[in-house]
């Protein structure tokens, strides 16, 4: 870097030796001046130049290049492969979040969204016919399991009291009989002891009838004893009848309560479901419209086509730039996030725009060198991004800019030209001094300097040696202290070349 400072540096004064030359044949074309014949002769011998010590503000900066570009970019992307219906917008175009960028033809996927929603809205009749026929079948079994409950307990009930019924009759008849069979013995004992015939005869004849009741009484009972097994019989009957409803009608519950939860199986419209959202979202994507405010900044399809990339096109905010710019090697580790940044562009001319590093990509990257320092091209090493401070600039998206990164910087400090500064053995520096010493001749003094911050020109010095005003040597070369030193008065030369001019001018 040292080198293309020296020679960039020496190039100036070529320049500026060449301007006072211009000057000078300019003003004596006509009458070229002893003065002016002087100057150019000095010139050619080598003189010295000097600059004056001033107070200056010092920069470190390393320059690179890069393409302006959104900070915010944004690209437009579609899975459709349906064509292009209608473009709205163009390349330069500035567009408002929600306005519409373009439609795809949505026809066929309305077709079969159309189709597939009828075929939905069907199979949901049907589902919820069959849903409201399954409820109904069970309400119907679950009150058909109460009234045929009811009956079969009715019928426990009835024989439980026929049965009842025989044995509260078969206990009375036993009460019976066992009363008259008693009263039979006292009939028979009183008309054995009776004296008078009559009363005896009287008192047999009660004895026989008693004795013709107990025989029908005991019949009676015979009789309802034996209809005891069958009466038994009908209560277990009535009681396994009883069951038999209960296990039926609640299995018939059963069946239909399965039948209603299996109608979230049997009709699953969960997959339809998806494909008709699937559907519905194909086609609110078949109007595409700005997600963000920006300039339309590349279209990748047109009216008619099915596109063949994702990115449709790509919108970026002017508003907020940035720049990519590549850093060597040797650079990278100088530059950190926050770091000032200067930018020029080749259309906005000598206007410094103000940026600052927001990103540092410490990741190496191969590529092809740029051609020029206006092209970002694919140039390998690391990267960093550097964004405008200011939204009206200027810029456009696209320009090729030139950046300065400041690394370090100074405001008002004594400085030299860095090539004024010489080191000597020990380590230690100095500057070579012109003097005026008032004969005309200008002698050399040696200066001891500090140096400070070097900056990209100009290198700062920390010495009471030098002070502000003073002059130094720009190249010493083989020079030392109190040698005579041919400076070169470049403003002198000038008044010459004036001066000469007139006179040729007041002798034409």
């Amino acid at each position: 870097m040292e080198q293309a400072k020296k020679k960039k540096k020496k190039g100036w004064i070529a320049v500026v030796i060449v301007v006072v030359l211009l000057a000078g044949i300019g003003g004596g074309i006509v009458a070229c001046s002893k003065a002016l014949s002087d100057s150019i002769a000095q010139m050619g011998a080598g003189l010295l130049e000097t600059s004056e010590v001033s107070k200056r503000d010092i920069t470190n900066d390393i320059s690179v290049s890069g393409q302006v570009e959104s900070e915010n970019m944004v690209k437009i992307t579609s899975t459709l492969t349906a064509k292009v219906k209608t473009l709205h917008v163009e390349v330069g175009q500035e567009v408002k979040e929600g306005d519409l960028l373009c439609e795809f033809d949505s026809s066929d996927l309305q077709s079969q969204y159309d189709t597939l929603l009828k075929s939905q809205q069907n199979a949901q009749g049907m589902s919820d016919s069959t849903h409201r026929t399954n409820e109904r079948n069970l309400a119907n079994a679950k009150n058909e399991r109460s009234s045929s409950l009811a009956q079969a307990q009715r019928a426990i009930d009835d024989a439980k009291n026929a049965r009842e019924n025989a044995y509260q009759k078969e206990r009375e008849l036993v009460a019976q009989f066992n009363d008259l069979q008693v009263k039979k013995g006292q009939l028979l004992e009183q008309a054995q002891a009776a004296q008078d015939p009559d009363t005896a005869e009287m008192l047999y004849t009660q004895a026989q009838e008693a004795d013709s009741a107990l025989q029908s009484i005991n019949s009676s009972i015979e009789a309802l004893r034996e209809q005891f097994a069958s009466l038994d019989s009908a209560v277990q009957a009535a009681e396994d009848a009883y069951a038999a409803t209960d296990r039926s009608s609640a299995a018939m519950i059963d069946s239909y309560q399965d039948a209603l939860d299996n109608e979230k199986f049997n009709n699953d419209q969960s997959s339809v479901q998806s494909e008709i959202d699937k559907l519905k979202d194909m086609i609110d994507q078949c109007t595409v419209r700005a997600p963000k405010a920006g300039i339309i900044t590349s279209i990748n399809v047109a009216e008619g086509s099915i596109p063949t990339t994702d990115a449709i096109m790509t919108i970026e905010n002017a508003d907020a730039l940035k720049i990519t710019v590549n850093i060597a090697e040797e650079d990278i580790l100088k530059v950190h996030p926050g770091m000032k940044a200067i930018v020029k562009t080749t259309a906005t001319g000598d206007k410094e725009i103000s940026a600052t590093v927001s990103r540092v990509v410490n990741i190496y990257k191969s590529g092809t060198p740029a051609a020029s320092a206006y092209e970002s091209g694919t140039a390998g090493g690391y990267s960093a991004e550097i964004v405008i401070d200011d939204s009206n600039t200027d810029l456009l998206i696209g320009m090729n800019a030139k950046v300065r990164i400041v690394l370090d910087e100074k405001k008002d400090v004594l400085a030299v030209p860095y090539e004024s500064i010489i080191e000597d053995e020990d380590g230690t520096f100095h500057v070579l001094l012109a003097v005026d010493q008032g004969d005309g001749t200008t002698r050399a003094k040696e200066a001891k300097v500090e140096k400070g911050m070097e900056g990209s020109f100009y290198t700062e010095i920390t010495s009471s040696e030098v002070k502000e005003g003073d002059k130094v040597v720009m190249s010493p070369g083989d020079y030392k202290d109190g040698d005579v030193l041919p400076i070169f008065d470049f403003n002198a030369a000038a008044n010459a070349a004036n001066s000469g001019a007139d006179e040729g001018d007041a002798d034409e």
